[in-house]
């Protein structure tokens, strides 16, 4: 009876590893499917779209946290090098993360098309600054700024930081850089008698297939999680 309850709960924490690791993957399809167009092409509403040109600044920006870089939109996240069990002696635990952004528009050679991506978490599909910090380093000025005034990023627990290796933080950032070429995938809406696209965007500086290898290689390591959690389930169950 017990074994058999403890299979189910694997296979419940398989089914929920991989639906977490697949879902980035959703939009994939539709993104290979989709003819690239100027921004002056596109004028139907709720339509899905991807959408080619220059990011340009419409409104006003937002400062980047760990560069100070002046963007369109930026995504972080902190992770700290810790132990994880049998088989696994080292992963990047997950510390913090946030987004913000501002509307932009995508400037093409012949128009432009406003660009209102969604307030709540992206992912953005851009290059990543990474500045890594040793646990027994003092962090740069602006990072250290940042760690002072964020919950949950106290100092690097003293037993992590006695095992050599461990510790190691990574401050992950990806922006939205005026002047730079993007591609914007996503549903166009009718706002102020404008289409625009708006809502939960793809925003990459890939083209469409290394975005797709991307985000499979994204994917990969929680897929292959929950399938050795599933098989562990329903090995329980069956025995």
């Amino acid at each position: 009876m017990l074994l058999t309850l403890a299979g189910l709960g694997f296979v419940a924490l398989g089914v929920a590893i991989g639906w977490y690791g697949l879902r980035p993957l959703a939009v994939v399809p539709s993104v290979l499917r989709a003819n690239i167009r100027d921004p002056s092409e596109v004028t139907d509403t709720g339509a899905f779209v991807v959408c080619g040109g220059v990011g340009t600044v419409s409104s006003e920006t937002v400062t980047a946290p760990f560069t100070g870089t002046r963007c369109l939109g930026f995504e972080f996240e902190v992770t700290e090098r810790q132990p994880l069990g049998i088989g696994v002696p080292w992963f990047q635990a997950h510390l913090d993360d946030g987004v913000a952004t501002r509307p932009f528009t995508l400037d093409g050679p012949t128009g432009t098309l406003h660009v209102v991506p969604a307030a709540k978490r992206f992912a953005l599909d851009t290059e990543s600054t990474v500045v890594t910090v040793g646990a027994t380093e003092a962090p740069p000025e602006r990072i250290q700024r940042f760690v002072d005034v964020r919950d949950g990023l106290g100092p690097v627990a003293g037993w992590v930081k006695a095992v050599p290796g461990l510790g190691l933080r990574r401050y992950v950032e990806r922006r939205i850089d005026p002047g730079e070429e993007y591609l914007v995938a996503g549903r166009t809406e009718r706002r102020q008698n404008e289409t625009v696209l708006a809502g939960d965007l793809v925003i990459t500086d890939r083209s469409p297939r290394r975005f797709a290898i991307a985000r499979l290689r994204m994917a990969a390591f929680p897929t292959l999680i929950a399938a050795i959690s599933i098989v562990a389930g329903v090995g329980g169950i069956v025995l």
